[in-house]
Order: structure tokens, then C-alpha cells, then sequence
């Protein structure tokens, strides 16, 4: 019934409005997100009547005043948009397929003049926010949405040329890929793993948490590092936590996961366990490791709910805080502090 709905579209657009404003499901959303990917005919004609996120120089237009909200994200319609975006056909990328059935992309609109940037955060109540800090303003779900869209965008710019005969690439209508006009490979936007981890002792009232030199004042994370081609995830695992603090990891267990868009990651937490024994740290990763009690790490995870904007700014008075509850780590934290049960923590993250 859906694709013969679909089908029909370009003969009866009122079946398409009626079938739009329905609602669909999770499998008609994620088979028509599909078909937009995949057919350049059918995305370009959804454009007109989808929702659009912008972005200038890779930030995104947030509401501020809206943090942590459904509504912190400004969607525009393609009227409002186009003026902004006249190449919107050939630059906008698709994001995904909302609730009620509406296609929603996203463009980057560039360079824009003071006046004209002025004008459309004016308009729309939004500010152009730095992406970092935009992640920490919206919610879990919709975290993930500025790291796609800002990765696809990127991913596109960056893969103009082939990485195979260096002859130019053409990009189809949803963003998802580009065809070599030499050698006719086709190119796909990827992910890079990496594993982030919580180390804690056999019984559980200590963890590790590490700090590297980019990080803010007072903060300190969870062990993380990209996977080596051929590694799994316990493999990543266990060799970060030798490399960085040398110890050995046992009974790793995965968590839960979060797309990351520096560069472009998939993060994938995991709980692990270490003997307490002194730390080793090796000075090219690291600017500091430590072993934090039960109630260090409660302190710590206090400041940053009573402020999130300590990942920005850092701590003056340099006492711990961890990262707050856009990233993957805090949750990792969090919920070890908290005693949750492994198997239930990834219905409270998500």
C-alpha cells in the first residue's frame, strides 16, 4: 500500500498531502526515508514542502531561550529558506523523515553577510551557535540530528574529488552519495568508531577518569579511542586502557551508543573493570588519569547539573565536573554512580 501510495504522487498530489499529514510509522518512515536516498525524482520533489535546519559556517540556528526543549531547533519551511539558500536544490542534504511524514534536510548557507545572518536569526527568534555548544542545548534525540546533519554537509564538501583517481564527484539528490566522473566509483558518507569507556574497580566504588589537554578547566571524561582496522569493540577497548593508564581491562560490556560529529564518530560506551592498582599514564594522550571515589564523582556530576555551561567555559576554582548530558560519558557515569543495571541503562538514555 505505501509505495503504491508513493507511486502515485506525481500524477495525484493530494494523495501524497493526505498520506503526508497521516502520520506514518517507524517502518513507513525508515522505507521512505529510504526511497528518498536512493531516488533523485522523488527527493527533489519532497523539497518544497520539507522542514529545513540551517546551518552557517557549521553552526547551526538554535533557540537559546529554548534549551532543552522540542523547540530548540529552528525548522523552516521552504519558503522561508529559499531566499537564503537559491542553490537549495543542489546544496541541502536529507536528514531524515519526521513523525508526521514530513521530509527534513538541512543546508549550509556559508558566508552570509552580518545583515542578512541579522536578519534570519530576527526572524526565526534563533542564534547561529556553535556546534559544540548547540549539542548541550537540545535533547538527546535531537543531539544526534545536528551531528548528521553537520557531518553529511561536511562529508560532502570534503569528498568533491575522488579518493581513487582524483577525478571530480557528482552528489545525488539526497547527499547520501557521490559518483566519480572518472573511474565511476561511488562514494558513501561513514562513521569512524570509537570506543569510550568507564574503568571502575571489582567493586565498584571507584572509577578512572581521564583528562586530556583540550579539555576545560576542572573536567575530566571517560578513556576513548578510535578502532583500529580488524579490531572489535572489546579489542578497542582493552588497548586504550592499556595504552593511556596501563592496566588491563576484564568484562568489557557495551552500553549504549551516540553519533559524534568531531570529526565523525560512533560512540560506543562500555562499562569495563580494572584492578585498583597505580596508574601509568602515558603523556602523549594525556594530561592527567586518576582514580575517583563514589563520592568524588557524585560531586562532580552535582556541578555540572547545576551547570552545564561548565564544559564551555571550564571551572575557575578547577574542582572536578564530568561531561554534561549531551555526551555519552556522562551517562556513563551517571548511571554507574546510580547503580542502574546495565541492561536497563539504554532506556534511560534514550
Amino acid at each position: 500500500m505505501y509505495y503504491s501510495i508513493i507511486s502515485k504522487c506525481n500524477r495525484y498530489p493530494w494523495i501524497l498531502n493526505k498520506y503526508v499529514t497521516r502520520g506514518l510509522s517507524y517502518v513507513e518512515r525508515v522505507r521512505f526515508l529510504q526511497r528518498l536516498k536512493e531516488e533523485d525524482r522523488t527527493c527533489l520533489s519532497y523539497v518544497p514542502s520539507g522542514k529545513f535546519l540551517a546551518y552557517c559556517r557549521s553552526k547551526p540556528l538554535i533557540r537559546v531561550d529554548e534549551a532543552n526543549t522540542d523547540k530548540a531547533i529552528v525548522w523552516l519551511a521552504y519558503s522561508e529558506i529559499k531566499n537564503y539558500a537559491p542553490d537549495i536544490l543542489q546544496t541541502s542534504v536529507l536528514l531524515d523523515v519526521a513523525d508526521d511524514g514530513t521530509p527534513r534536510y538541512s543546508v549550509q548557507l556559508g558566508e552570509l553577510r552580518d545583515p542578512v545572518k541579522d536578519k534570519l536569526e530576527d526572524e526565526t527568534s534563533g542564534v547561529f551557535t556553535d556546534l559544540r555548544a548547540a549539542l548541550f542545548m537540545v535533547t538527546w534525540r535531537e543531539a544526534h540530528i545536528l551531528s548528521r546533519a553537520n557531518c553529511v554537509l561536511m562529508w560532502n564538501r570534503n569528498t568533491a574529488f575522488c579518493g581513487k583517481c582524483g577525478s571530480k564527484t557528482e552528489r545525488n539528490a539526497a547527499g547520501y552519495s557521490r559518483k566519480c566522473t572518472g573511474c565511476g566509483m561511488t562514494h558513501y558518507p561513514s562513521s569512524n568508531p570509537v570506543g569510550i569507556v568507564l574503568i571502575t574497580d571489582k567493586e565498584h566504588e571507584n572509577a578512572i577518569l581521564v583528562r586530556q589537554p583540550r579539555h576545560p578547566r576542572g573536567m575530566y571524561s571517560c578513556i576513548a579511542g578510535f578502532s583500529d582496522i580488524g579490531e572489535s569493540l572489546e579489542e578497542t577497548v582493552r588497548r586504550e586502557v592499556a595504552e593511556e593508564v596501563g592496566l588491563e581491562a576484564t568484562d568489557v560490556r557495551y552500553i549504549a551508543s551516540q553519533h559524534w560529529p568531531f570529526p565523525g564518530s560512533l560512540m560506543t560506551g562500555c562499562f569495563a573493570v580494572c584492578e585498583k592498582e597505580e596508574l601509568s599514564i602515558d603523556p602523549n594522550e594525556l594530561q592527567d588519569a586518576k582514580w575517583f571515589s563514589r563520592q568524588e564523582i557524585a560531586e562532580a556530576l552535582e556541578r555540572i547539573k547545576h551547570n552545564p555551561f561548565l564544559r564551555l567555559r571550564g571551572n575557575p576554582s578547577e574542582e572536578l565536573f564530568v561531561p554534561p548530558p549531551g555526551a555519552i560519558a556522562y551517562h556513563l557515569i551517571k548511571h554507574w554512580y546510580l547503580r542502574t543495571p546495565a541492561q536497563e541503562i539504554y532506556h534511560h538514555i534514550y
